[in-house]
């Protein structure tokens, strides 16, 4: 049984991940996250590279990528999803 996330980041993280569209297409073992479009994202911490190795896997980049995917590798399956600047 997976046990919740104890750092505070990412506990806030983890809800807004299963409360946006991103659960939808992802998956993330032990949560509810259980979308077959995109990756699988259950072990995404620990891959070197992100957006099919276009990225190193920072917290930058992946803040970057979430925030407009298109612009990054135009023509990928990932959508736009509006967050805030929290989010």
């Amino acid at each position: 049984e997976r046990l919740p996330p104890s750092d505070i980041e990412v506990a806030a993280g983890e809800t807004v991940f299963l409360s946006k569209p991103c659960a939808a297409c992802h998956t993330i073992r032990g949560t509810s996250a259980a979308g077959t479009t995109g990756p699988d994202l259950t072990h995404v911490r620990s891959r070197e590279t992100i957006g099919a190795g276009l990225l190193p896997n920072t917290r930058g980049s992946l803040a970057a990528w979430i925030a407009d995917p298109q612009t990054l590798k135009p023509g990928n399956n990932m959508p736009l999803v509006p967050l805030s600047a929290e989010e």
